[in-house]
Order: structure tokens, then C-alpha cells, then sequence
């Protein structure tokens, strides 16, 4: 396993030992160079060159009956207090091209005096000084945050780019 926050890609699946082992060989058969970060019950954190490219192919090549969920790339690992995170969104998000947003927090972050806050004020507090319409339903640009806990610290996986971009081998309904 690598160190605690070296990781680019999360990868959620179906419970139980037998659906770990499956989609951690899954994983290590169609991403060359898949390497575990670190993993717990329904979710393995782990590194690839690309995690764009590792969606795509993953998205190609999964078998249909597959126990992964949601393939998740992630673009900046910083830690959980509001303002850290806003900071990168903001260098991200100038790269991401033109459009609509929707920010998506899966978690919950911190402000400066390490109180928790509320997603919606979470939210808020990184939304603000985004000058682009928001788009809840159909954004151009998604904004994905999701805290994830290594040992005993907790980190914020953080995605910003298209939508599509994030697989998800289940229909909402």
C-alpha cells in the first residue's frame, strides 16, 4: 500500500469479501499499473498514470455483472477544512473550460476551528467567487467533493470536470 493520500482514483462496490476481491482483480486486469492506496469495506482508494483515461477504460471494458458501483477520478487530494478545499476547486475549476456548475459534497468538511459544518454551508462557503451559472440538474462542470478517512485522518478527494467523467455502473431511480 502506498502512503496515506496517494491516491487518484475511488472505486465503491458491492459488499462483502468476495466483492473486494473481485473488483480489486478487475481493476488490476484492465488498468495497467493498478496499485491499491488503501482500501475499506465497499471502497478501494487507489493510483493509476491517469484517472481520466482508467474511467474510460473501465467504462469500455467492465464485464456487465461487475460488483464496482462507481469509478471516481480525483484531481487534487487536500484535507478537510473548507477553505483548503475552496482553494483548490478554484485552481481547478480554472482549467475546467466554460460553462454551469453543481458542486456535489459526499462528506462533510470543516471550517477554520475544526468545527464541522453543514454540507449546505460547505457548500456555500466554496461556491462563493464562482462566477458561472449554476446548474443542479445538468451541469457542464461538476464539482464532486468526498471525504475519505486513511487510518485515522480524513482527506477530501476532490473532482472538477464533465460529468461523464465519473462511471457509475447503476441506474438512480
Amino acid at each position: 500500500m502506498l502512503g496515506s493520500h496517494h491516491f487518484n482514483l475511488i472505486v465503491t462496490h458491492l459488499p462483502g469479501p468476495e466483492a473486494k476481491r473481485r473488483t480489486i482483480w478487475t481493476l488490476k486486469q484492465l488498468l495497467p499499473g493498478f496499485v491499491i492506496a488503501y482500501s475499506r469495506p465497499n471502497i478501494v482508494l487507489g493510483r493509476v498514470s491517469d484517472p481520466l483515461e482508467a474511467v474510460n477504460t473501465l467504462k469500455v471494458n467492465l464485464p456487465p455483472k461487475t460488483p464496482i458501483l462507481r469509478v471516481i477520478p480525483v484531481l487534487e487530494v487536500r484535507g478537510v477544512r473548507v477553505l483548503e478545499v475552496k482553494d483548490a476547486v478554484e485552481k481547478l475549476m480554472a482549467k475546467a473550460g466554460d460553462g454551469s456548475f453543481a458542486i456535489r459534497l459526499d462528506g462533510y468538511l470543516e471550517d477554520e476551528d475544526g468545527r464541522l459544518l453543514s454540507r449546505m454551508e460547505a457548500i456555500e462557503v466554496i461556491a462563493r467567487g464562482i462566477d458561472r451559472r449554476v446548474n443542479l440538474r445538468n451541469p457542464d462542470i461538476l464539482v464532486y467533493i468526498k471525504t475519505v478517512r486513511i487510518y485515522r485522518r480524513w482527506f477530501s478527494a476532490i473532482y472538477v470536470g464533465h460529468p461523464s467523467n465519473i462511471l457509475r455502473t447503476f441506474s438512480r431511480s
